[in-house]
């Protein structure tokens, strides 16, 4: 990862060397973005608008998962070369801890004060900019019938067809955590969860660790039935797959993505706009249409045929799960270890 933003970097620099002769240099600003449809439709949603209306700002895009983020973040603290970083809470939480964040400033980022209270971080270290839901996801081919209840992921009929998100991934930690919420557990006695997944592995086919490879396994029909999100579900669905996902019984965790601004960036004015434009009503409701992502900008309304598509409506976000996340940052070296233990070691 680190060499490719280097190389980001050497190519902004060469290209600013280029344009001194003639007009002004435009800002060079580099961001992270979730990698495949997700990119796709941040393109379309934040990228070219914003780029339209800031003639002057070049985006750049690097892609990586959450916990990558936070090691890119320690990695660059002495020369910040990506400005704009997206990443589950889970690493937000995190990074914050450690310092890594450039507090945002309503001031400067107006748009920080439409948004529901639930999504504004106190002291603005960095700002929830959109949410989905974790869902029970399945192939309809497979499973006839629409599964309610999480316990379904342990039926026999499905041994060799379930994949679970590897505790690497901000995912494992919601799958261990709804574990142990169905064992009688919570976040700080996730032993019931432990319990419960190591009765699980004998159906396991793959501790997953990218969306793309999940994706590739529902293709060829190799996984039936997972913990996955609601927007890639449906980004499936809608490209003709015959997937179904549902918010079981028992509920789903919310997951509500981070946007922040790295600390000692050198494009901090230019930062700052991105991500007022990202919480903008324009781009919160293009994201619900092309990605799937539910807005958190309080003024954005959207068409049912958008709305049917996603975990939004009346009382749904006081019915999705939330969980301590800076609790969370302290014991997840021991929930990795320990997952590597007894979970996927041989």
């Amino acid at each position: 990862m680190l060499s490719r933003i280097r190389t980001v970097a050497i190519a902004s620099a060469i290209g600013a060397v280029a344009s001194a002769g003639g007009a002004a240099a435009q800002t060079e600003l580099t961001v992270i973005v979730y990698g495949g449809s997700f990119e796709q439709g941040w393109r379309k949603s934040v990228i070219e608008p914003f780029e339209a209306a800031n003639p002057d700002i070049k985006v750049q895009i690097a892609t990586g998962l959450t916990l990558q983020n936070v090691a890119l973040m320690r990695a660059q603290k002495d020369d910040v070369q990506v400005d704009v970083m997206m990443m589950d809470e889970v690493g937000a939480a995190q990074a914050n801890a450690e310092g890594l964040y450039e507090p945002l400033d309503p001031a400067t980022i107006p748009n920080l004060e439409k948004l529901y209270p639930q999504f504004r971080v106190e002291g603005d270290a960095y700002t929830k900019f959109m949410y989905v839901s974790q869902a029970l996801v399945y192939n309809k081919e497979h499973v006839k019938e629409e599964p309610t209840s999480w316990k379904s992921l342990w039926d026999p009929a499905y041994k060799g067809r379930v994949a679970v998100p590897d505790i690497t991934t901000s995912h494992g930690s919601f799958f261990l955590l709804t574990a142990a919420d169905m064992n009688g557990g919570d976040v700080k006695n996730v032993d019931p969860g432990f319990e419960l997944i190591t009765e699980l592995k004998p159906s396991i086919v793959t501790f997953y660790t990218q969306h793309g490879q999940l994706a590739q396994l529902f293709t060829q029909g190799d996984v039936w039935v997972t913990s996955w999100t609601t927007d890639r579900s449906q980004a499936m669905i809608d490209n003709g797959a015959p997937l179904g996902w549902v918010i079981p019984e028992e509920s789903a965790y919310i997951i509500d993505s981070t946007i922040g601004i790295a600390k000692g960036t050198k494009n901090l004015e230019a930062a700052q706009k991105y991500i007022d434009f990202v919480l903008s009503e324009e781009a919160q409701a293009a994201n619900a249409a092309y990605t799937y992502l539910g807005p958190v900008n309080t003024e954005v309304e959207l068409p049912p045929e958008v709305a049917e598509k996603l975990p939004v409506g009346e009382g749904m976000l006081e019915r999705l799960k939330t969980t301590d996340w800076d609790y969370v940052t302290t014991v997840r070296p021991e929930w990795t270890r320990r997952w590597n233990r007894e979970i996927t070691a041989p």
